[in-house]
């Protein structure tokens, strides 16, 4: 099993090769937040709430990569949206 960090990595990498560049930027940058452990556990827990918000079929599922099938995307987002609730479950 990936981990959070590795799932975000994937679909970043997927985005860029898309062109999809500030979609890939922003769930870096709060990947990055998610994982700053000098951020108090709120802002933390924010930046996976927003991880797991883009993980909806209603936003990057609604993307269409050419280099993936679309059940192949959905189930890659639906693993980061779970691992996003998962992780920000242990953010204190």
């Amino acid at each position: 099993m990936p981990t959070f960090s590795e799932l975000i990595a994937n679909i970043a990498s997927d985005l860029r090769q898309a062109g999809l560049i500030k979609d890939a930027d922003d769930l870096q940058r709060f990947a990055d937040l998610a994982l700053n452990q000098n951020l108090l556990g709120k802002a933390r827990k924010d930046a996976l709430k927003k991880i797991e918000i883009r993980c909806h079929v209603k936003w990057l599922g609604d993307i269409y990569l050419p280099h993936l099938s679309q059940k192949d995307w959905w189930g890659r987002l639906e693993k980061l949206g779970r691992a996003a609730k998962n992780h920000a479950q242990s953010v204190g």
